[in-house]
């Protein structure tokens, strides 16, 4: 019996979220094609064989543009202290850039942590491509403990993945239950769902601009609890977008979200979606505090 702490790391958009809930079977993280969807770490549990792996899902890091961005980045960089291994997952349909090398300072800092490359996105490249890509990875990012390629999106190469992450688990112990998938709370789960069919619907600055809060809940023991969140965005233009005409993007918002959550957690719910103005709220720091998010540096 062996357990470990897997940090998945990476620039945004490069399919991170993807391959934990492959690779745990369930959904754990909102998936959108939008770059910055995941904005906290987040455990994807999988027992396999004997052996626990506890994957972390952390938002691609990046040069931050405001106190939000700040938040992700730094949430990314400091989980890579504390794993047992690093998984720096790269694009490989695309050329190593100056965003993968700063992905690479930061797994740098982490000193004696072992890294493994992974290649994602391997059903898109021919076997020429991948060799051009394994040297273009030894010239401009250096050696890894080693390196495999994947994709993600069609679970392709992942027992291959969890075979070179196992000689770095710990003997001897496990953190979690054997039926659970990930540490997310309930509340959570609810949040990033309605997150998430914001990012899939809309587009340009929206889903950024998007916060969700859990501002009332109504439990009913004979019944379906009711849930009223707020969606607050920055401008007026934006809550007119999600609103939609008659109100119909937001209904179609609410039931979506609805389904996949009643999936996830079981049970019959009531959602009550209202879309709130707060100007600018990335950049403020009491409201970034307010929804969770912690923003001090170390």
């Amino acid at each position: 019996m062996k357990a470990g702490f897997i940090a998945v790391v990476g620039r945004p958009n490069v399919g991170k979220s993807t391959l934990i809930n492959k690779l745990v079977a369930e959904k754990v993280a909102i998936v959108s094609d939008k770059a910055g969807t995941t904005r906290d770490n987040i455990k994807g549990i999988l027992n396999f064989g004997e052996n626990q792996y506890i994957f972390i899902d952390t938002p691609g890091i990046h040069k931050p543009k405001h106190l939000l961005g700040e938040h992700m980045t730094n949430s990314a960089i400091k989980i890579l202290r504390d794993v047992d291994v690093i998984v720096f997952l790269l694009d490989g349909t695309q050329g190593i850039s100056t965003g993968d090398k700063f992905v690479m300072e930061k797994v740098m800092g982490a000193k004696a942590t072992p890294r493994i490359l992974v290649v994602n996105k391997i059903d898109k490249m021919s076997d020429e491509e991948l060799v051009l890509k394994r040297k273009e990875i030894k010239e401009k990012l250096g050696e890894f403990d080693g390196i495999i390629e994947i994709s993600g999106q069609y679970a392709l190469g992942l027992h291959k993945l969890l075979n070179i992450l196992e000689p770095f688990l710990e003997e001897g112990i496990k953190f979690y239950p054997d039926d659970m998938y990930t540490d997310m709370p309930m509340y959570r789960v609810i949040t990033e769902a309605v997150r998430e069919k914001i990012l899939q619907r809309t587009r340009e600055e929206i889903p950024h601009s998007v916060a969700i809060e859990i501002i009332n809940v109504k439990k009913r023991p004979n019944g379906k609890d009711k849930f009223d969140i707020n969606i607050y965005v920055e401008r007026d233009s934006q809550k007119g977008i999600i609103i939609g005409k008659n109100g119909a993007m937001l209904k179609e918002i609410g039931t979506e979200a609805r389904k996949d959550i009643q999936t996830l957690i079981g049970k019959e719910i009531y959602l009550q979606l209202w879309v709130k103005v707060k100007d600018d709220w990335r950049k403020k720091k009491p409201f970034l505090k307010e929804m969770g998010y912690h923003i001090d540096k170390d």
